[in-house]
């Protein structure tokens, strides 16, 4: 990965908010690192009866989610709540995803657990009062010190290797995250803020929300559950959008585009139309496949569908780096 822009010579706002961007790679490769390590030795062979996603907040659960859009059918229920479920036992495997360090319920949650004998893990801060405080048994995923916000792709394939160390060798599943950080990292590069809009799919994509009411879509569960992950990363950048599935973006194109798109439409007789125009995103399609829509896609090939869907995830991401300069048109 190319590290030219932080030495200062170009320094600006948007390589500032670059920043955890470019780190997305190094985050899969540091649980790569613990997996391969024997971190999460004591998850091989072991059989939950149920895998419980304890986290709060829409970009967490959309994470969440994503990882059971990439692996359906699963072999045990996965449930993702924001309240540890009364049943929790030795039996069950809970995973809590908190980006406070802070977090109390978190941490009662992980108390709780490992004291009715479930295997309980922790994928949060890299400090505070909640690593410190986590139970012996729990087992904690390291993250980069530097890392100052959420990260999708940690959170993940935080989930997707635990799922993958209770069928498959460790050293296989350490190599694929290596692969995926590779894969992740060569995105990131084609994403710099050196990069103008001809070579940059995240400034294209910026561009492209400029000026415009954006939906998030997808026509496939996957394409679906990408899009609710880039929406939510949009939102909480000031990006403000919005997120349907497939058909519910067929079904209500008329009314998103409004008034100018109908036929029929009259300004004399309906008024003046003056509303901000409507654009779509489908997320893991090669066509969009509807009127005023852009697709965004990533080969399989080669990469496996986790490489594929974080590639997305960080494209979608690195928009929200970006500003639009007035210019003539």
């Amino acid at each position: 990965m190319v590290d030219s822009y932080y030495d200062g010579s170009s320094y600006d706002q948007e390589t500032v908010r670059f920043y955890d961007v470019a780190y997305e790679g190094a985050q899969v490769r540091l649980i790569g690192s613990a997996v391969a390590s024997g971190t999460l030795v004591s998850l091989e062979g072991f059989t939950p009866r149920s895998v419980v996603v304890l986290t709060q907040g829409q970009l967490n659960q959309t994470c969440t989610r994503m990882v059971e859009a990439l692996r359906a059918p699963l072999r045990q229920p996965y449930v993702v709540t924001s309240a540890l479920p009364g049943y929790i036992g030795a039996l069950d495997l809970v995973i809590v995803i908190t980006d406070n360090g802070g977090d109390e319920e978190a941490l009662r949650a992980l108390i709780t657990a490992t004291q009715r004998g479930a295997v309980s893990i922790l994928v949060g801060p890299h400090d505070g009062p909640l690593v410190e405080d986590a139970p012996r048994d729990t087992i904690v995923f390291p993250t980069l010190p530097t890392a100052t916000a959420a990260s999708p792709a940690r959170t993940i394939a935080a989930i997707s290797a635990v799922l993958d160390l209770l069928e498959e060798d460790p050293r296989i599943i350490a190599d694929r995250l290596d692969h995926v950080a590779d894969s992740i990292d060569e995105e990131i590069e084609s994403l710099s803020p050196e990069r103008d809009e001809l070579v940059n799919e995240g400034r294209k994509l910026r561009l492209v929300a400029e000026g415009h009411r954006i939906v998030h879509a997808g026509r496939t569960e996957w394409g679906n559950a990408i899009a609710n992950v880039v929406a939510a990363l949009w939102n909480k950048r000031g990006l403000v959008c919005g997120v349907l599935d497939g058909a519910e973006l067929y079904e209500s194109l008329s009314q998103l585009r409004g008034p100018e798109a109908d036929i029929f439409y009259d300004p004399f007789l309906d008024g003046d139309a003056r509303m901000v125009p409507f654009r779509a995103v489908v997320w893991a399609e090669e066509e969009p496949g509807i009127p005023d829509a852009v697709a965004q896609y990533c080969d399989f090939n080669g990469r496996g569908p986790l490489a594929s869907t974080l590639r997305l995830i960080v494209r979608g991401q690195s928009a929200t780096v970006y500003t639009v300069e007035e210019r003539d048109v």
